[in-house]
């Protein structure tokens, strides 16, 4: 197995990053990766680096970096520090695949790998390939969702809409729970993909739709979102508008510590509250629409 080489650059100043990053390729770098801090700030977690009086460079090499270079380093950047290493490279998709089990979601319905057979004791499966697109089934919110979505009665004459359905997953498990119809909502390209695949994966019905929720035009009996709460915040008037009057509007993806926010921007008026629940640091909902 071939090996890999870094070259660790730590105290290294921001304005020195860009000259240093030319001088590393001209010197046979295939790849440098900048150490940077972020916070997420916002109702909608907005990305914000955190700005650094000194930053740290990993570069990487496919072959040891010249003595030229180090040499180099030293005389014209004597305050940095330098650390050397080398690794066997890893198929990584394969080192991922290792630490994803199949497991039940709710009621005997199991989360399978797509690479792996199905458990003799699950009563369904459903198949998942998470591509790069949200939704293993492990995440806390979709647990979440799932234990709420299982509280509807009668579902073999309810239609479902999931409003970012990532990989599809919550709406193949309200397939497997006899609901009659599932529309899926994503705008991400590679999320999209992902769902469709697993669609054919799982022969299921679920129809993926590209549409904003703004936009589409529609009711369904269930609505499910499973989005961060200033999303949902930014959505409500569309989610309730979509929502059949008598029908279900399922909402996860709220940190309990922003709960309170969130039920100060998120209004309940013309819903009945049929269940608040927890899992973790997360909190759901299950509202009813008034008739």
């Amino acid at each position: 197995m071939s090996q890999y080489h870094t070259l660790t650059l730590s105290f290294v100043r921001p304005d020195q990053v860009d000259l240093l990053t030319g001088v590393l390729f001209e010197h046979g770098a295939s790849g440098v990766q900048e150490d940077l801090d972020f916070e997420q700030i916002g109702e909608f977690y907005e990305v914000k680096e955190i700005p650094r009086d000194h930053t740290k460079l990993i570069v990487y090499f496919e072959k040891p970096p010249e003595s030229e270079l180090i040499k180099y380093l030293e005389e014209n950047y004597p305050e940095i520090q330098m650390a050397r290493d080398s690794q066997e490279n890893r198929d990584w998709m394969e080192e991922w695949k290792k630490g994803y089990e199949s497991f039940e979601l709710v009621q005997g319905i199991y989360v399978v790998p797509s690479w792996l057979e199905t458990p003799k004791q699950a009563k369904a499966s459903i198949k998942i390939d998470p591509g790069m697109a949200f939704g293993t089934g492990t995440h806390e919110t979709t647990q979440l969702a799932s234990k709420l979505l299982v509280k509807i009665e009668d579902p073999k004459d309810k239609s479902v809409m999931d409003v970012g359905t990532g990989t599809g997953i919550l709406a193949f498990l309200a397939e497997h729970l006899g609901f009659k119809e599932m529309v899926g909502l994503e705008i991400d390209d590679e999320a999209r993909r992902t769902a469709r695949e697993n669609v054919a994966l799982n022969k299921s019905k679920l129809v993926i739709d590209d549409s904003l929720a703004e936009k589409y035009r529609g009711e369904f009996d269930v609505v499910i979102a499973n989005i961060i709460d200033g999303v949902l915040s930014k959505l409500q008037d569309h989610l309730k508008r979509m929502t059949k009057p008598g029908g279900y509007l399922l909402l996860t993806g709220i940190l309990d510590e922003r709960d309170a926010g969130f039920r100060g921007k998120f209004s309940f008026e013309g819903f009945e509250l049929i269940e608040r629940a927890e899992l973790g640091e997360w909190v759901g909902y299950l509202l009813r629409k008034k008739a």
